[in-house]
Formats: C-alpha cells, sequence, structure tokens
C-alpha cells in the first residue's frame, strides 16, 4: 500500500525568490512521500536572478509561474510549513496548532545598487543557505515518521 503524500509549505513576502527556492530544492531532494509547495503574502513578479541560480543547480523553473497566496492554502493541505519572511510568519502563526512550523532567517538577496554578477552572488548564497535548511528539515521530517 502507497503511504499518502505529505505536503510542506514554504512562504515568504512575494513567493518569488525564497520560498520559490525552497520549494524547488525540497522537491528535487525529499523522498517521494513528501512534496512542497510555496506562496507569497502578496504576488510577486517571476524573478530572473532565481531562474538563474536554481538553473545552475540543475533546477529548472517554470517560466510560466504565477505566485501562490495564502489565500490558495488551507492549513489542512499542508502538514508542516516554513516561514522565510515576518510577514509569512504572521500568517503561518494563525495556524497555530493546527500545523507544525518554523521560521528560518534568510534574508533577501535585494541590493539595487550592484552589477549583474555581483547580484547573482547574493542570490547564489540565499540559495545555498536555503539549501542547507531543506536538507536538516528532511532530515527531522524523515526522522519522525
Amino acid at each position: 500500500m502507497k503511504k499518502q503524500v505529505k505536503q510542506v509549505l514554504f512562504s515568504c513576502t512575494l513567493n518569488a525568490i525564497r520560498s520559490v527556492m525552497a520549494e524547488a530544492l525540497f522537491n528535487k531532494i525529499a523522498p517521494e512521500n513528501w512534496k512542497s509547495v510555496s506562496c507569497g503574502v502578496i504576488a510577486g513578479p517571476p524573478d530572473g536572478f532565481t531562474f538563474a541560480v536554481m538553473e545552475e543547480k540543475g533546477i529548472l523553473l517554470d517560466l510560466n509561474r504565477q505566485s501562490q497566496l495564502f489565500a490558495d492554502v488551507k492549513a489542512d493541505q499542508v502538514d508542516y510549513a516554513v516561514s522565510l519572511s515576518v510577514e509569512a510568519k504572521y500568517h503561518i502563526d494563525k495556524w497555530s496548532g493546527l500545523v507544525p512550523h518554523e521560521h528560518w532567517l534568510v534574508k533577501e538577496p535585494f541590493s539595487a545598487d550592484e552589477n549583474r554578477e555581483v547580484q547573482l552572488k547574493h542570490y547564489r548564497l540565499i540559495r545555498d543557505e536555503i539549501g542547507t535548511h531543506v536538507i536538516e528539515l528532511i532530515k527531522r521530517l524523515t526522522n519522525n515518521t
């Protein structure tokens, strides 16, 4: 009998950078009985730097992806939640008692005054930091099932 798939929600402010990275990294390495989705407090436009640094890791994101909102997600659809911004944490905290959750302190990679290579460097650091968190989360989730 196949085990039911469990779902992790990653959330941030725009659902364009941090939560998108976390969702993609999780889905690439998680066991088959786990999957992830992501959402944001508000809908942000697709972020080219996110697409670029994820492609460097062999993860191709859907160029036509639309940001999902908290309004699109119900607590009973989620087995575990992770917030990556203060704004997202506020929304997940409303689910207190319904969904186990945690908050990751991951800075936004924005620095508008920088050139493309410097921007990509910031995004790579964020991607790699999130990747470390994702690996640790998967270890905890799979040790508890």
